[in-house]
């Protein structure tokens, strides 16, 4: 007779909804965690997606009114930036109490006419003006938007730790370094285009029907469905 025959029928259910239950949670974290320094580098020195503020500054001469070509292409480019990932208005910030307040006012029509022409929607501009906090007898016109950014919780270690040395009993218990994969998380962070690449996977676009259709077609001729480029370069004559 099996030991789980004698027990009470409540009883065998409770033990058999205990062990699935830890089935299941043992399924669900495949990563490690110590009692001190977890061992994986994603929970060390997580990635957070959060609200921040993008901005560019132009410096205008208090004798000179107008943008200058470089600016304009700053100011067009951010335009873009911000019909991409701006989650709020675009902000013109004005300085005030400086040598070239009248020269950045009378240039804020010229900014205003750049960034509607590049894509941003009159009534997301909003203009503002700021005190400056510098001894500076001039200051930048500001462009500030808020965006979703991608940024790691915590720093870098400035110094590098010796295993081999043991505190608390550390030592013995061969864990990772502090650092392991701090940079590599920065450097995610900072390169990723959309953050919200690291959260979920984006949805699959169309295929190219054209190309689809000409190579099955290929396939049920029996042809080679590959691609022939004749001109094609080889890596051994790019420089020839």
């Amino acid at each position: 007779m099996s030991v789980t025959s004698v027990l009470p029928g409540r009883l065998r259910a409770a033990l058999l909804i205990g062990l699935a239950s830890l089935t299941i949670a043992g399924c669900q974290h495949d990563r490690i965690v110590t009692g001190t320094v977890p061992s994986d580098y994603r929970d060390r020195h997580p990635i957070q997606v959060n609200e921040g503020a993008r901005s560019v500054q132009m410096f205008v001469g208090s004798a000179r009114t107008g943008l200058t070509p470089e600016q304009r292409a700053l100011a067009g480019g951010f335009a873009s930036q911000w019909r991409r990932y701006a989650s709020g208005p675009m902000i013109i910030e004005i300085p005030v109490g400086v040598a070239n307040e009248a020269s950045s006012s009378r240039t804020v029509r010229e900014l205003q006419s750049v960034l509607v022409a590049s894509g941003v929607h009159p009534r997301a501009i909003q203009v503002q003006s700021y005190q400056t906090e510098t001894p500076s007898n001039v200051a930048p016109i500001r462009l500030t938007f808020s965006a979703i950014s991608a940024q790691v919780a915590n720093r870098c270690h400035a110094g590098q730790e010796n295993l081999g040395l043991t505190q608390n009993g550390e030592g013995w218990q061969n864990y990772p370094m502090r650092n392991f994969g701090c940079a590599t998380q920065h450097n995610l962070a900072a390169a990723v285009a959309n953050p919200e690449d690291l959260v979920q996977p984006r949805a699959e676009q169309n295929g190219f029907a054209g190309r689809r259709r000409t190579v099955l077609e290929k396939y049920r001729s029996g042809q080679d469905p590959s691609t022939n480029y004749p001109n094609a370069a080889k890596a051994s004559s790019v420089g020839q």
